[in-house]
């Protein structure tokens, strides 16, 4: 059995702390470095009232542009606002 023959804590790269209350933070530090490798990414933000108002921009100038005639503008602004509203 060759693992006991290794010195206690071989394994670790550093020494820890003798004291407990200096133990205690030792671990702490420990555990936040281990928690941050382990955190998600957050997640992306809903789509939301500036997503309808960039439609609306993108419509309007498509309308200006002469693109779209005015009923068409109507109906898009129509389906925008309604899908806001849900």
């Amino acid at each position: 059995m060759l693992f006991l023959y290794r010195p206690r804590q071989s394994y670790m790269p550093f020494a820890a702390p003798r004291n407990m209350m200096r133990q205690d933070e030792y671990r702490w530090k420990m555990q936040g470095s281990f928690d941050a490798t382990r955190r998600a990414a957050p997640p992306a933000p809903a789509a939301g009232p500036r997503d309808a108002v960039a439609k609306l921009k993108d419509a309007a100038a498509l309308h200006e542009a002469g693109v779209l005639t005015d009923e068409e503008f109507a109906a898009a602004k129509a389906k925008v606002l309604a899908e806001d509203a849900q």
